[in-house]
């Protein structure tokens, strides 16, 4: 009698690497952007918004407000360093939007 060897099963991926390979897929479709800096004008009324937005997600509490004023603080930062706090801020911030739409799976 011939002993069976139990067959390998394949692991899924936790949720979080599979969305890390979704946003990796994406960034090599955006890969070829280019990315004007903008002007101090434009970056003063980006300000204005994420403080309504961050006014109206601390009163609300909503998904929206958060990603807006994440957004706006994004856009509204002159300082380099600045603004790629922010953009860090967002991305975990709408990673973990995405992970509450996907209900833990």
């Amino acid at each position: 009698m011939a002993e069976e060897t139990p067959k390998k099963t394949t692991r899924k991926p936790d949720p979080t690497t599979q969305l890390l390979n979704e946003l990796k897929a994406e960034l090599k479709a955006l890969s070829d952007w280019t990315v004007n800096e903008l002007p101090p004008r434009k970056a003063e009324h980006y300000d204005g918004r994420a403080h309504a937005w961050s006014r109206h997600y601390a009163s609300n509490g909503q998904v929206d407000g958060l990603l807006l004023s994440l957004a706006f603080e994004a856009l509204s930062s002159l300082n380099p360093s600045e603004r790629r706090y922010s953009l860090v801020q967002l991305a975990a911030a709408s990673l973990t939007a995405i992970e509450k739409l996907d209900g833990g799976k």
